[in-house]
């Protein structure tokens, strides 16, 4: 048995949190632990046939045994109760291991037969160290003697996000107006703003100014922000401000002020999506889920099984109503794992402020080395154009705040939500294509639908080995400058003048090549099939040249 990571101090690290970071193709959760068994403090790899005692709070990688074989197995693990056991298999074939684990309160991970373990154990030690860093440092040095509860996190982050989408300075207020969050102060915040953050509350005589203008009254009202002019004589610059609203209950208010710039064209669309986002992690946390301890959303809703339903029940979405998919990869990056982990991170609060403003019930978070956005509740006529702005503008506020290029992949728009599963394997093969031309930054299947096809075309022919002309794999082996000047040729519909400006040699040089080509690979390009054929098994090989 090898154990890593042991945590002590009660890191709060959940399983899905580990899930997620995974993807839903790479595991999934069949079995969820019991409430009071979720939290993962340490990564073990056990071997079937080991008996050594496992500690609660372990994250179990069962090697050894898959399926029914895990059985004997499970019943010595479950004894010592760990918080779940990661077995390789489908379903079907853990369906036994599921009904053995149901009564105790340990979960049961299925686990993809081809993922290795180490990688396995490598993304669930990241996030125990991950959240351990976040235990042992995680206080805001702006708010002395506080410690940076889960809530504190995501309502700073959406404050910061929000500041540097508007250009302006955020404080986000509880409803008695005490300051839970705000962006970084700089030396253009005036007398109010600098006095809320110093006293973590709005100065009385502010807040009865305010007041008295109607402005809270508007607040508590509707849900569309409230633009207060600025007041020189009581020292206030310019300000928007929205009400948080869960249903008819306010949860709060965020107040944003004018710095040295000009507020940002689309503030009042970010201020909406900031406010919903903030509504939505205030409400989790007060039902102690908040977003760092927040179930698997995005996998489960992607996972095509009965999770979605409850999934999307418990987001308040309607899952018989149409949906569609983004992701965006920021893959490009040359980072360390860290750097790459940061702004990720970053990309996912710039696209939940945008998707929620578009859509209140939009779901955003990480898919293995993505980012997913759920759309829900969409008009498959009329969607799809909004959905590219929307996409464009995460695309373009990537670029101007966060100062880095992403790609993004539009999928179709579904019929219902339970659907949206089936697209995922188009949007990221979109994503796939779009690597070879980084110029292009949004996407849509329809969009690439012949690339796409024809490399999957290629990776079916790459996978029948037995499917090859013996007299072209000699030609591209033995001379691969003949073979690269038949692919040339024949894409050019035989056009050898274009063939040899492509090329930049003389016509005479191409009529060599071809005919020396057709003589070492046995060929007749009068003939249609061996033309056919030349030309899938070139493009093959220099397919396989491409991805080596």
């Amino acid at each position: 048995m090898k154990a890593l990571e042991i945590d002590d101090d009660g890191v709060v690290t959940l399983l899905s949190d580990v899930l997620e970071d995974l993807g839903v193709h790479n595991a999934r959760l069949l079995l969820a632990p019991a409430e009071d068994n979720r939290n993962v403090r340490e990564t073990v790899i056990v071997d079937a046939e080991d008996d050594d005692a496992i500690r609660p709070g372990a994250l179990v990688m069962l090697i050894g045994a898959r399926g029914r074989a895990a059985l004997p197995a499970l019943r010595r693990i479950v004894a010592d109760r760990p918080t779940a056991v990661a077995v390789k298999g489908n379903e079907r074939e853990l369906e036994a291991a599921a009904e053995l684990l149901r009564p105790t309160g340990v979960g049961l991970v299925a686990v993809a037969p081809g993922l290795r373990w180490d990688k396995f154990e490598s993304v669930a030690l990241d996030r125990v160290r991950e959240n351990d860093v976040l235990k042992n440092d995680g206080r805001f040095s702006d708010v002395p003697g506080e410690s940076a509860t889960s809530v504190h996190r995501d309502l700073f982050a959406i404050a910061q996000t929000t500041a540097t989408l508007t250009n302006g300075h955020v404080v986000i207020e509880d409803p008695g107006n005490k300051v839970l969050a705000y962006s970084p102060a700089s030396n253009d915040v005036d007398e109010l703003r600098r006095l809320s953050i110093l006293a973590r509350r709005g100065p009385e005589k502010y807040q009865k100014l305010l007041k008295e203008s109607g402005v809270y009254k508007h607040l508590q009202a509707t849900e569309a922000p409230v633009h207060v002019e600025a007041n020189v004589d009581a020292g206030l610059r310019e300000r928007v401000a929205i009400g948080i609203h869960a249903g008819s209950r306010v949860m709060g208010y965020i107040w944003l002020q004018e710095g040295a710039e000009p507020l940002a064209a689309n503030t009042d669309r970010i201020m909406v999506g900031a406010a919903r986002h903030a509504a939505i992690e205030l409400v989790r946390h007060r039902n102690e889920q908040s977003q760092s301890m927040r179930e698997d959303r995005v996998s489960s809703l992607l996972s095509g099984t009965a999770q979605v339903h409850s999934q999307a029940q418990s987001a308040g979405i309607d899952p018989s109503k149409p949906a569609a998919l983004v992701l965006i990869s920021a893959g490009g990056l040359s980072q360390s794992a860290a750097g790459l982990q940061l702004r990720r991170g970053e990309l996912s609060k710039v696209a939940s402020i945008h998707a929620a403003a578009y859509r209140p019930g939009a779901v955003v978070g990480a898919l293995g080395m993505e980012t997913a956005i759920i759309l829900p509740d969409l008009d498959p006529l009329k969607s799809l154009p909004a959905i590219n702005r929307l996409v464009n503008t995460i695309v373009r506020d990537a670029t101007t705040h966060l100062h880095f290029q992403v790609q993004a992949a539009v999928g179709p728009i579904v019929p219902r939500l339970d659907a949206l599963h089936a697209t995922l394997d188009h949007v990221r093969s979109v994503l796939k294509v779009m690597e070879s031309t980084p110029q292009v930054r949004v996407a849509s299947y329809s969009d690439v639908e012949t690339t796409v096809l024809t490399r999957e075309l290629l990776e079916l022919l790459e996978s029948r080995t037995t499917l090859r002309h013996a007299g072209i794999t000699r030609l591209c082996s033995r001379y691969p400058e003949f073979a690269l000047t038949l692919l040339t040729y024949l894409e050019f519909f035989g056009d050898v003048n274009r063939c040899a400006e492509e090329l930049a040699v003389h016509r005479n040089t191409v009529h060599y090549r071809l005919r020396r080509a057709c003589e070492v690979a046995g060929l007749d390009l009068q003939s249609a099939d061996e033309r056919l054929l030349a030309h899938l098994q070139i493009r093959l090989w220099t397919y396989a040249g491409t991805k080596g």
